[in-house]
């Protein structure tokens, strides 16, 4: 192929000699389908840059989220410790602070628990409902007795 520029003013001009293999690459870059091939590596290649940019600062992020991670570990064992301590002291203060019973005291106390643990008899069935076949889930609610109340007198 053979092109012939002549400039508009002067008499310069220039001649140049495409080969064929020369044309059909120079049809082939300023095809649509190039250009929008070429867009798309662009925009890949920029998308990538990008992502490989932001390598070093979450690098940096990482590593200051495993610094406060080790730092709760270590808040969290000491709060821990200070749980068992604190439960201990309790305790400690709850066994101090029991009133010292007299044995006069004792046994009105072991008395009155004693009627409020007491049950009353109630009437025996006939049949215990296991015995007539029902299933417990099912069976009627029992109503347990009343705990009597502890005598004023004493």
């Amino acid at each position: 192929m053979f092109i012939h520029v002549q400039r508009e003013t002067g008499l310069a001009h220039r001649n140049l000699v495409l080969r064929p293999w020369q044309v059909q690459v120079l049809r082939l870059i300023v095809s649509r389908w190039f250009a929008a091939v070429l867009t798309i590596a662009v925009l890949s290649w920029a998308y990538f840059a990008v992502q490989a940019a932001r390598v070093p600062f979450l690098s940096q992020r990482i590593t200051h989220l495993e610094d406060d991670a080790a730092k709760i570990d270590t808040l969290q064992a000491t709060l821990e410790q200070l749980q068992r301590r604190y439960s201990q002291v309790q305790q400690m203060l709850s066994a101090a602070t029991r009133p010292a019973t007299t044995p006069a005291a004792a046994e009105k106390e072991s008395a009155s628990t004693a009627k409020v643990a007491t049950p009353t008899k109630a009437a025996p069935s006939a049949k215990p409902a296991a015995a007539e076949g029902a299933h417990p889930a099912t069976s009627p609610p029992t109503k347990a007795p009343r705990p009597t109340p502890p005598d004023p007198e004493d």
